[in-house]
């Protein structure tokens, strides 16, 4: 199974990705004959500018962890505020996608955004820092460490006994 985890992840997190930019599209631009919206500053205007720009960081796997716990709030503030004043449950209140989207985005929080991603390919070759570099190196710094702070008592000591 774990076989099937890299392209399971990429495929799940494509999908919810491409299917929720169109929720934000739908909102700030009328895509798909959609009403957009007046105005970014209300509700409905935020939730726009959080899909629009999430979902395309989802599909390409990058900054995922925070962009996905983000949509999982954002996912989660509609259901509370718009469904679950209707009823107790989401299959009669109409808010399924909302709950289903909320816990989504929040299993990709926990798991990243997987092997075949952005954040993967960062992290292997950019976010190396210049220590990283060095590291075959620690030994040997070591060892040079040893010697310098092996004499560095004596002259402490020959300092403060002079006074």
């Amino acid at each position: 199974m774990t076989a099937l985890r890299s392209p399971a992840l990429l495929l799940v997190r494509v999908v919810a990705g491409l299917l929720f930019w169109q929720h934000g599209l739908e909102k700030l631009f009328g895509f798909a004959g959609a009403r957009p919206e007046a105005t970014l500053w209300g509700i409905r205007g935020v939730g726009g500018v959080l899909e629009t720009l999430g979902g395309p960081l989802l599909v390409l796997g990058l900054f995922t962890r925070p962009t996905a716990f983000i949509l999982s709030g954002e996912m989660a503030v509609a259901y509370f505020r718009a469904w679950a004043p209707r009823g107790f449950f989401p299959i009669a209140n109409g808010g399924e996608e909302a709950t289903l989207n909320a816990f989504i985005f929040l299993w990709l929080a926990a798991a990243g955004a997987g092997a075949w991603s952005l954040d993967a390919l960062l992290q292997r070759r950019i976010w190396r820092t210049p220590l990283d570099r060095l590291a075959p190196l620690e030994p040997y710094f070591r060892a040079l460490l040893r010697v310098i702070t092996r004499g560095a008592p004596n002259i402490v000591r020959t300092s403060a006994s002079r006074h």
